[in-house]
């Protein structure tokens, strides 16, 4: 194997010899890249083995109580971790990970938000009705702070109960209140309805509690639930009016859907003005028909009478009872009826292109505004009868800006394209320049190690030799001797050479 490297090394400084300085420069360039290639390959695999036996993040947005707790236990274990988020993330061994948590649960850590009926786990004797009351309302809290909690849309709660002191004076009594503050998650927003239901949750989970006497506020400090309290006028016109943008928003929704599928986007706006009865009436009609009649009863009497003395008399009377038809309505008309409608159809025209290129505005026709008026108060619910009034104007509408954006859009798309094609044709640039440079490369090794071969003798000529003297003869008939026996014999001339290799050079002394 030592001979086999020596040979190696030899035949390479013999090549490296035969390189020329440029050849030198860029056989050194091709190997020191590819070293720190490897190097960096090497590094960047390590880097990742050491991510993933890094660190993990444990646990996140803790509060500074549960942070203490959870860093405290990891002490007292033998833990290593680290403080991420100031203070508010803690991270682990990623190999002890789950392990950490499970221990961590066994405590009980990290502890759930609020505290909730947990509190009554243990027996706490010789405890005072005022503190039992206390605790009670606590657990309360806790235990709806967590329901809360479970929303998607909150992050974290607070809730606070005021519960006042039973009273046998009724003119004394006084309602429980509560207060809900609430912090939504990043990009989340509660809607109405759910604002409402945790009202209605507060409310039923506490004895006496009224929806109106809760009061929910976020941790911008913005009321989110009814803003009037105990005012029912104010509530209702709020709430009148509410209903009123969402019918108004309903039709105008349906209206804008139909005419954007049959003239385009952006092309007609439509608004919606609607004016609803909120009056809640009960009415009770009774009517008759005095044409219809019924026989209800009927009597008829007849009376004889004989040997009187003006002479025997018949009397004959009836007496008849009818009904007239009679009909009896009870109507209840509820609240949010539509009284009248206004719609506005504002409608662009269309544009055509002239002989110059340029796009010119057409108006609608009066047949145009027409069907699109028609189809408008079909889609709305359009009812003369009632008084609704309706108005389509053709109009041309000011798309300068969308003008503008379309032809900024349009230049960044072209830019994109542009820099697309410029950056796959500067790879593919590079890539050939590479396999040139690897071509030029591998031909320079391989005319180092395989030098030209003369032109002569490749076309089989022979390089002329110039007659030998008498006195050089002699060597040259013994170099060719020399040359056929190792050929004939080339076993018995290695042994001789070998043998004088290994003999040892005698040192003459001079006399």
């Amino acid at each position: 194997m030592s001979e086999f490297f020596k040979q190696l090394i030899a035949q390479l400084s013999v090549i490296w010899q035969k390189l020329t300085l440029q050849q030198k420069i860029i056989s050194v360039a091709l190997v020191v890249f590819t070293i720190l290639g490897m190097g960096g390959i090497l590094l960047w695999s390590q880097s990742g083995n050491r991510t993933d036996s890094g660190y993990k993040v444990l646990y996140s947005n803790l509060g500074v109580d549960e942070a203490a707790a959870i860093t405290e236990h990891l002490q007292k274990a033998n833990y290593k971790y680290k403080l991420e988020n100031d203070g508010r993330s803690v991270a682990v061994e990623s190999k002890k990970l789950y392990e950490i948590r499970m221990s961590l649960a066994r405590e009980g850590l990290p502890k759930r938000s609020g505290i909730g009926y947990e509190l009554f786990d243990k027996n706490n004797f010789g405890v005072t009705d005022f503190v039992q009351k206390l605790n009670s309302r606590r657990a309360l809290e806790g235990e709806i702070q967590r329901t809360i909690e479970g929303l998607d849309e909150v992050k974290s709660a607070r809730v606070h109960i005021v519960i006042p002191e039973p009273t046998i004076f009724l003119d004394q009594k006084e309602d429980a209140k509560a207060s809900v503050v609430v912090k939504c998650a990043s990009g989340r927003d509660l809607t109405k309805d759910q604002i409402r239901g945790i009202s209605y949750l507060v409310s039923s989970s506490v004895d006496g509690l009224k929806p109106q006497n809760i009061s929910i506020v976020d941790y911008g400090g913005r009321l989110l639930s009814n803003p009037f309290g105990d005012n029912q006028d104010a509530f209702a016109s709020s709430h009148n009016m509410e209903l009123q943008q969402n019918v108004e928003r309903y039709l105008e929704n349906k209206a804008n859907q139909f005419l954007s599928n049959v003239l385009g986007p952006s092309k007609a706006y439509v608004k919606v003005a609607c004016n609803l009865d909120f009056d809640r009436v009960e009415q009770t009609m009774e009517k008759y028909d005095p044409e219809s009649r019924v026989v209800r009863s009927e009597e008829r009497i007849d009376e004889n009478t004989r040997n009187a003395p003006d002479g025997d008399n018949q009397r004959e009377r009836s007496l008849t009872n009818y009904e007239i038809d009679k009909t009896v309505q009870h109507i209840v008309q509820e609240i949010g009826n539509i009284r009248r409608l206004t719609i506005s159809v504002a409608l662009d025209g269309r544009y055509e292109t002239d002989d110059e290129g340029k796009n010119v505005y057409v108006a609608r026709t009066a047949e145009e505004i027409q069907n699109i008026e028609d189809i408008v108060k079909n889609a709305v619910g359009y009812d003369l009868a009632r008084g609704d009034q309706i108005s389509v104007s053709s109009i041309q509408f000011d798309n300068e800006f969308l003008r503008k954006e379309r032809n900024e859009m349009r230049s960044r798309e072209k830019m994109e394209f542009w820099m697309n094609i410029a950056k796959y044709s500067l790879g593919f640039f590079i890539a050939v320049l590479f396999l040139l440079f690897l071509r030029y490369l591998a031909k320079t090794v391989s005319e180092a190690m395989n030098p030209p071969v003369p032109a002569f003798e490749q076309y089989g000529y022979e390089e002329p030799v110039e007659e030998v003297t008498e006195s050089v003869r002699p060597q040259s008939e013994i170099l060719e001797r020399v040359e056929m026996l190792t050929r004939e014999e080339p076993v018995n001339i290695s042994s001789i050479i070998r043998q004088w290799l290994s003999e040892k050079p005698v040192s003459s002394k001079r006399k």
